[in-house]
């Protein structure tokens, strides 16, 4: 371990006898080990003390998880930054900035600051060495064994009842949080039942599955059709 290892490490251990009242042992179990066997890649890191937790965000790591982690290029080109939502959260945390030559103490806009300094160029350098980052952030749906027009009467007999719980339905299949270029919703529909089934595949692997249940109007009276409700309506609902 270096000397400035070392006293990074004992700076840490002031901070945790000074604001810490329980679990003082995260600080030991997780923190300090970490630090130990980092290596100049792994700065800079924001500490966040508690009066019963500690929690290090891994700043350094960030490129190598970006590059190697498609899901991570997603999550950017959707506006998401991986370490801003423990920054909302902080309930009158303590936050520290842990750099090769020492940790000293930052406030909540800074360390949102350092933040941006960290994965906006790490972006920027994967862009231009591979080039565009994806565009299309939303979820394809498939729809099989059923046509355009089925789909469109269906959608019409819900109108027809004051109702969007169909549409609604599809929306948010196609809004779901994009994580893969080879991700779809695929929706099967079955005549006989009049009912759909889903799936999300990612990467050729399934995901979520369920269906998309008709439950009745007012005028034929309430369907269960297999799937209860925790508060029956009409319309379609979907279940998983």
């Amino acid at each position: 371990m270096t000397p400035n290892i070392s006293k990074i490490i004992q700076t840490m251990s002031n901070i945790v006898a000074d604001v810490m009242t329980s679990f003082q042992s995260d600080f030991e179990n997780f923190d300090r080990p970490y630090i130990e066997n980092a290596d100049s890649s792994k700065f800079p890191m924001i500490w966040i003390v508690g009066k019963s937790h500690t929690h290090l965000l891994n700043l350094g790591e960030y490129e190598e998880h970006f590059s190697e982690n498609e899901v991570a290029r997603f999550v950017y080109v959707q506006g998401g930054n991986p370490f801003l939502s423990f920054l909302d959260a902080l309930g009158g945390d303590h936050l520290f900035l842990i750099e090769l030559d020492g940790v000293r103490e930052i406030t909540e806009k800074q360390a949102r600051e350092v933040c941006r300094d960290i994965v906006i160029p790490v972006a920027e350098k994967w862009i231009k060495e591979n080039g565009p980052l994806p565009t299309k952030v939303q979820v394809p749906v498939k729809f099989f064994n059923i046509t355009l027009s089925k789909i469109k009467e269906l959608i019409r007999e819900c109108e027809a009842h004051n109702d969007n719980s169909l549409i609604e339905i599809f929306r948010r299949f196609h809004n779901y949080r994009r994580v893969a270029k080879d991700q779809y919703i695929q929706i099967s529909y079955n005549p006989g039942y009049n009912e759909f089934t889903f799936c999300e595949y990612t990467d050729e692997k399934q995901g979520l599955v369920g269906g998309i249940i008709f439950h009745g109007w007012p005028e034929t009276g309430y369907m269960v059709n297999g799937s209860y409700q925790m508060e029956p309506t009409y319309g379609w609902s979907s279940h998983t």
